[in-house]
């Protein structure tokens, strides 16, 4: 992957070359292959929910969560943040936080969440 000059929001990927997401986008070859200049994201806010956060604003996610959710917390202006379970300052293991609190604006612990997860069913075979 090549990039432009320092602190410049875009960069060439090879993903997409040659399908509907290149058409009207800049093109170049880097080392015989490929590639077609993308853009960073940017947003003036991004509402996110993680698993579990402290005061700080520090964020831990589950699953596909951590999909998204981080880069947007980089990529806004404003980042509001719901949390399952808020923890005092400290009460994170620093190895476990996806994102730091200099990237969260406001944060609150929700409430009355509903887990959506499907359950199988099966019945039992007619004879």
């Amino acid at each position: 992957m090549s990039c432009g000059p320092i602190g410049d929001p875009r960069f060439y990927t090879p993903a997409g070359y040659g399908t509907e997401v290149a058409e009207g986008k800049e093109t170049r070859e880097f080392d015989g292959k490929m590639h077609v200049l993308e853009e960073a994201y940017k947003a003036d806010f991004a509402f996110v929910k993680a698993w579990k956060g402290d005061e700080a604003g520090n964020l831990i996610f589950r699953g596909t969560a951590r999909n998204f959710n981080p880069c947007m917390c980089g990529a806004a202006k404003v980042t509001v943040v719901e949390v399952e379970q808020l923890v005092p300052v400290g009460g994170l293991d620093p190895n476990s936080i996806h994102i730091p609190g200099i990237f969260v604006n406001r944060i609150f612990q929700g409430e009355k969440y509903e887990k959506r997860i499907e359950q199988r069913t099966t019945r039992k075979k007619a004879l």
